[in-house]
């Protein structure tokens, strides 16, 4: 079962990116004025649908921001990676009080944390005066160890931040 769920969600996203990208929303090459190629800004998603299949054990994610793409796709070949990476990133909001419970878990020893390289595509929709927090141990608990990610919460604003690759429909209740 690994192995073919794994194809799957790699397919899935893919067909999902592909999707988003025929619709307009991916980005899109330009010939800058000395005639380099250069990538426009990526469109932000507000699909909560997506992420709620994926980060089920967190809670009911609302008014998400987020972005799928290949980080390592320049937009230059012609032919598609055969085992694309696909990073998902983004912001979401969890019910009142939902972060100051799941980070009162002793088990998963949360400390501060910092979110790493943000897209600049997201940095208007993070929190000012988040103060976040995050844990390895948490982080395993939503990904199952199945794929790499990292949750980093907000117990002063509600909000989670995601930033994953090729996350994986892992089939979790919420924490709570």
């Amino acid at each position: 079962m690994g192995t073919t769920s794994r194809s799957v969600s790699r397919r899935g996203w893919l067909m999902l990116g592909g999707l988003f990208v025929l619709g307009g929303g991916g980005a899109v090459a330009c010939a800058s004025a000395d005639g380099r190629d250069e990538r426009d800004l990526r469109e932000v998603n507000t699909d909560v649908e997506p992420l709620r299949r994926r980060f089920r054990a967190i809670g009911r994610l609302s008014d998400p921001h987020w972005l799928g793409y290949n980080p390592n796709d320049s937009g230059r070949e012609w032919i598609p990676d055969q085992d694309p990476r696909i990073r998902v990133v983004g912001v979401a909001r969890l019910p009142a009080g939902a972060v100051k419970a799941i980070v009162g878990e002793t088990t998963y020893a949360f400390g501060p944390s910092v979110p790493s390289q943000p897209p600049e595509e997201l940095s208007e929709f993070l929190p000012k005066d988040a103060e976040w927090v995050g844990s390895v141990r948490y982080d395993e608990h939503i990904t199952r160890s199945r794929y790499v990610g990292r949750f980093h919460l907000s117990p002063t604003t509600d909000h989670v931040y995601f930033d994953t690759v090729n996350p994986e429909i892992v089939g979790s209740s919420p924490s709570l």
